[in-house]
């Protein structure tokens, strides 16, 4: 074995002990990461008792950095998330969060070893091994924040690592 083959798995064996797997994270540590565009979602606990929000997140594409958050929607059951660009803070009309909002949909956790799609897990629930977020790549397209991308980020994200 040469000097570089042996480098070479030297440095994959390297980082395969050092990746964390989506089930040695709780889904507010975990950063999901889309394969064509590299655009990375990082998750944070939600912002503080009596909110309506259970996860927050955050992204930046280009020169952008936006902030997310997720809600479960009571009337349909499911976790709704929303991307967000420079909105302002306080309280603001639908119309102005309408106006700063780049993406909303609901999420989804997928379970890759099963193939399994369920809703978004609660905080302090294991992160899924990957999330789906439907309509997202082509909302980011149409938006301000990717009038300069060559394309769109697909709606599926992998888990990428854990935060300590």
């Amino acid at each position: 074995m040469g000097a570089s083959s042996g480098t070479s798995v030297l440095l994959a064996a390297l980082a395969l002990s050092q990746a964390a797997s989506a089930a040695d994270c709780r889904i507010e540590k975990s950063t999901y990461r889309e394969a064509e565009t590299g655009v990375e979602l990082v998750f944070s606990a939600a912002s503080g008792e009596n909110t309506p929000v259970s996860h927050g997140f955050s992204t930046e594409i280009g020169k952008f950095k936006l902030d997310g958050h997720v809600m479960l929607d009571p009337e349909i059951e499911r976790p709704i998330g929303m991307l967000m660009n420079n909105c302002p803070e306080g309280d603001v009309t639908g119309a102005t969060i309408a106006a700063c909002t780049v993406w909303k949909g609901i999420v989804y956790g997928i379970d890759e070893a099963t193939g399994h799609v369920d809703l978004l897990p609660p905080e302090g629930a294991d992160a899924p091994d990957a999330l789906l977020l439907p309509g997202f790549g082509p909302a980011i397209l149409s938006s301000a924040v990717g009038k300069d991308m060559e394309g769109a980020p697909w709606d599926v994200f992998e888990f990428k690592g854990c935060a300590s």
